[in-house]
This record gives C-alpha cells, structure tokens and sequence, in this order.
C-alpha cells in the first residue's frame, strides 16, 4: 500500500514540476541571408505599449537602427519585426504568450519566428525578461 501511495506522490511530482515549465522555440527560414543593419517594429500601443517598448530595446541592444510604428507598406529599413503577445489575469495579469516574426523587407520573406509559452500552471515571469530571450534566442541562430 505504500508502494502505491509513494508511486503517487512520485508521479503527481512530475506532472507538477513540468506543469511549471516555460516553452519557447525559435526557427530560422534555411534559406534567408540578411544582413540587417536596421529594423522597423510594427507597434501595438494600448495594452501592449511596454512590450514595444520591450522589443525595441532587444533590437538596438543587438546593434540595430530601430524606428517604430503602424504597419507600413514598404518601411524604410532592413527587416520588419512583428509581435503578438497574449496575456491572462490570475490575482495579477501574467504575460501566456510572446511570438516574434522577423521579415526582410526587400523580399518581404519570414526569415525568424520566436516563441514563448508559459506553462498550464503559469509562472508570473516578468516580460522584459521573456522578450530579452526571445529576441537573443533568434539574433543567435540568424547569425549561425
């Protein structure tokens, strides 16, 4: 009987622990080569004004020339960076998701995609930080 009752315990540990994980994931068009010296950050404003804020930051700590604004047709810069972030309320509001595309803007190709996630039994993880990773998680293997 304790056999069952600790094999219990040991699997409600797990399925808790790794409940508990973030996930995030970024892939790399195999055929896209830019060498991009700037970028234009299609802006959300609103509830999102601190996660433009957020990229922006990202994008000039990488070295690039960074402007901003509302979707534009042909924006005057290397590559055009979109976010969609979703967030949830749980006693505090908490950041569930963060996607990141990166497009060249010459051949309007998606050269990156990042993603992150949080976990079924969500962290309060802070979204300057999610963002931080993110975008070094996509600047690192665009330049692989």
């Amino acid at each position: 009987m304790k056999k069952i009752i600790y094999g219990l315990l040991a699997v409600v540990m797990i399925v808790l622990a790794s409940g508990c994980a973030t996930h995030s994931n970024v892939v790399v068009n195999p055929g896209s080569s830019v060498v991009a010296k700037s970028a234009y950050v299609v802006l959300h404003g609103d509830n999102s004004s601190d996660m433009d804020a957020y990229i922006q930051r990202e994008l000039m700590a990488h070295g690039l020339v960074v402007k901003a604004g509302p979707e534009a047709n042909q924006p005057d810069a290397d590559i055009v960076v979109r976010y969609s972030d979703e967030w949830k309320w749980d006693m505090t509001m908490y950041l569930r998701s963060l996607d990141v595309q990166v497009y060249s803007v010459s051949t309007g190709t998606l050269i990156a995609s990042g993603s992150w996630k949080n976990s079924a039994l969500h962290g309060y993880h802070g979204a300057q930080d999610v963002v931080k990773d993110v975008v070094d998680q996509i600047f690192s293997k665009l330049n692989q």
